[in-house]
C-alpha cells in the first residue's frame, strides 16, 4: 500500500513535470512572437525557463526510479545470481535513500533560509527564490520516498522495476 501511494505521488509529479514542459514551450513561443512581431520582450524568459527545467528534472526523478530508468551501473549486477543481486539492489537503494535524504535536508535548510531572509532573484521579476526551490525540494522528497518504497518492496521479495528494465535495456537476460 505504501508503494502504491508513493507510485501515485510519483506519477502526479511526472505529470506536473510534463505540464511544466508545455508551459516552457508556450513561454518560449510567446517570447518569439513578442520579439518578432512587436519588438518587445518579457525580459524574464531565461530565468523562468531555468526554473522550469530545474523543477521538471527534480519532479521526474521519482518516476524514473520507479520505472527502473534512473541511472544504473550494470557491470556487476549483470553477473550476479538472483539472491546476491537482490541484496546488492536493497543495499544500493538504502545508500540512495541516505544520500538523497542528506541532499533533501540541505535543500530544505536552504529554502527555509531564503524564505526567512526574503531572498529574491536578481532580475526584474524579483521572484522569491523559495518558490522555484520548493519544486526541487518536492522532487527530492518524492525521490527519497520512492527509494524507501523500492527498498522495502525488493527486501520483501518483489522484483525491482530496475532489475527488469535494466536487463531489457542492456540486453542481459
Amino acid at each position: 500500500m505504501y508503494r502504491q501511494f508513493v507510485d501515485r505521488l510519483s506519477q502526479c509529479a511526472a505529470v506536473l513535470s510534463c505540464v511544466i514542459l508545455v508551459m516552457i514551450v508556450s513561454f518560449i513561443l510567446l517570447e518569439i512572437t513578442l520579439r518578432s512581431f512587436f519588438n518587445s520582450s518579457t525580459y524574464v524568459l531565461d530565468e523562468f525557463v531555468g526554473y522550469g527545467v530545474a523543477a521538471m528534472t527534480f519532479l521526474a526523478f521519482a518516476a524514473t526510479l520507479r520505472d527502473g530508468v534512473f541511472i544504473r551501473v550494470e557491470m556487476i549486477l549483470a553477473h550476479l545470481s538472483p539472491q546476491p543481486r537482490r541484496a546488492v539492489e536493497v543495499l544500493s537503494l538504502l545508500v540512495g535513500t541516505a544520500l538523497f535524504s542528506g541532499l533533501t535536508w540541505y535543500v530544505a535548510k536552504l529554502i527555509y533560509r531564503n524564505f526567512d531572509r526574503g531572498v529574491v532573484s536578481n532580475s526584474i521579476a524579483e521572484i522569491p527564490l523559495w518558490i522555484p526551490q520548493s519544486f526541487i525540494l518536492a522532487g527530492l522528497v518524492l525521490l527519497v520516498l520512492q527509494f524507501v518504497a523500492q527498498a522495502i518492496s525488493v527486501a520483501l521479495g518483489a522484483d525491482y522495476a530496475g532489475m527488469e528494465g535494466a536487463k531489457g535495456a542492456s540486453g542481459h537476460d
